[in-house]
């Protein structure tokens, strides 16, 4: 659990039922990239052993978080970091 980090807030397509882990991996690399302003290779680098909605079914009006568990510790804390940096007011 320590490899693991929790991202809230981001929209969940559920138009289709679930929405599939590889669906969720793609959005989350996206807002890596669009909102915390990583860049693409670093992106490309960073491994993930799984990722995916909170459990439980969709529920309209509320988004579930994604729980993320990075591969390598190293990767979750550049990436906590930068985060962290860029959400600083």
């Amino acid at each position: 659990m320590r490899n693991n980090l929790m991202f809230t807030s981001d929209p969940e397509d559920n138009a289709s039922g679930n929405e599939t882990p590889v669906v969720t991996e793609l959005k989350l690399r996206q807002y890596f990239e669009d909102d915390v302003l990583m860049a693409r290779e670093f992106m490309d680098f960073i491994r993930f052993e799984r990722v995916h909605r909170f459990p439980g079914a969709p529920t309209a009006g509320k988004v579930r978080n994604i729980v993320t568990k990075f591969s390598y510790f190293k990767n979750r804390e550049m990436a906590r970091k930068h985060w962290k940096e860029c959400n600083t007011f």
